[in-house]
């Protein structure tokens, strides 16, 4: 089946109607050479190719060589003149196939985190595209270099059209928001989990035990670029570092 819906626009080729073509005129004629001076070479027109191109070539200081690399020189300035606005106009507004597709992006789901040997977060996701579910994975999501995604969808031959950049774009455009996601806004939460594991402002791990409330103050990320969250507990400030903040929405439930 052909793909045709990712391309919104159709791109015109401008060509010369047949019957212009075909259509012979004295001034198309003169460009071309096929018309004779009736008065003869040296009469009615300037025998000088830097001025004319009207010229037969049969004077004896016309420099024929001369001549028609002036005529293609105009020709090709004529053309320019016809077609240049447009092929400027293309050349600055390249179709960008991402932008185009966006809005076909939807459903993104967290399918399962996973701790990876790296000791860092492999995050699962599936998303919908052109309302067919697609799988990937971020690995070493929250490591020292930003992930790419990987997903089938890159490698379906339906989607030739999709490279580098539109992959760079995706990969991004997902990052963002499970960045965001990940971000609790601030509040009072009731912890889910048996023992919610906090540091105090000393280092010291505490743990906060199941159904009690914390409230979230803000986010922040530290010299490595980690992301970590301080919350209030019992008039106490605590922070939640590594590994567990991005299991914050899953241990703690906001009232």
């Amino acid at each position: 089946m052909s793909v045709i819906k990712y391309n919104k626009y159709n791109f015109i080729v401008e060509n010369f109607p047949a019957d212009m073509l075909n259509e012979s005129s004295e001034f198309g004629d003169m460009q071309m050479g096929q018309l004779s001076n009736p008065l003869g070479p040296g009469f009615g027109f300037a025998q000088d190719p830097q001025l004319s191109i009207y010229s037969d070539g049969s004077g004896p200081y016309i420099d024929n060589y001369q001549r028609l690399s002036r005529t293609v020189q105009d020709l090709a300035r004529v053309m320019k003149n016809l077609y240049g606005a447009g092929a400027i106009s293309i050349s600055k507004h390249k179709l960008d196939y991402f932008l185009e597709d966006v809005e076909d992006f939807q459903n993104l789901k967290i399918l399962r985190i996973f701790v990876n040997p790296r000791l860092d977060l492999d995050v699962f996701i599936s998303f919908s595209f052109m309302e067919e579910e697609f799988f990937g994975v971020y690995r070493n999501y929250n490591g020292i270099d930003k992930p790419k995604l990987d997903t089938d969808l890159f490698s379906d031959p339906r989607f030739s059209y999709i490279d580098n950049e539109y992959r760079l774009k995706t990969s991004n455009y997902f990052y963002k928001i499970l960045y965001n996601w990940f971000i609790p806004s601030p509040g009072e939460y009731k912890v889910l989990t048996d023992e919610l594991g906090v540091k105090n402002s000393l280092g010291e791990n505490h743990l906060i035990k199941k159904g009690k409330t914390v409230t979230v103050k803000g986010y922040n990320t530290d010299a490595d670029g980690k992301a970590f969250l301080m919350l209030n507990y019992r008039d106490d400030i605590y922070k939640i570092i590594g590994n567990d903040f991005y299991f914050f929405k899953y241990w703690c439930k906001k009232i």
